[in-house]
Order: structure tokens, then C-alpha cells, then sequence
């Protein structure tokens, strides 16, 4: 996964208020990248993998966590977002 660091985006977020630093909403877009990223990966084991209803299970249960984490952030972006949005 070579996906954008931290850094770079509170670099790229600082184009908002040099004022400011966006470590916040930069971890949250990392965040998020690095979750789809996973569960992409979760998706694509799921469909590729022999199963049984117990691991079938499992792995949805972990498909789930994923996406609680993505929604976690992605809440978290939107309150930001309203603070700095017209």
C-alpha cells in the first residue's frame, strides 16, 4: 500500500489556513485509505477463499469492524469539515 502519508496530507490541508494544521483531518483521510484498502483485501479473501459457515462468519465479523473504523473517520471528517466549509 503506497497510499499518501500523513504528512503529505496535512502539507497538501495546509492550502486551508497556513494558520492551522489539519493533523486531524489528515488522519482521517488516512485512515479511511488505509481501511479500504484492507477491506478491499477482506472482500477479495472472502470471495477467493474455501470457507466454512464458522470462518464465513468470522470474516464478515471482521468485514464489519472495518467498516465501523471507516465510519468512525469518516464522521469525524465531516465535523471537520463543517468547521471549515462555508
Amino acid at each position: 500500500m503506497n497510499g499518501p502519508t500523513v504528512s503529505e496530507l496535512i502539507n497538501k490541508l495546509s492550502l486551508l489556513s497556513p494558520s492551522k494544521e489539519y493533523a486531524e483531518l489528515a488522519v482521517d483521510l488516512n485512515d479511511i485509505y488505509e481501511s479500504n484498502e484492507k477491506l478491499k483485501l477482506l472482500i477479495k479473501n472472502l470471495c477467493n477463499s474455501s470457507l466454512d459457515k464458522e470462518a464465513l462468519i468470522d470474516q464478515l465479523m471482521e468485514i464489519e469492524l472495518e467498516l465501523d473504523h471507516i465510519n468512525w473517520h469518516y464522521k469525524s471528517l465531516k465535523k471537520e469539515l463543517k468547521s471549515i466549509t462555508p
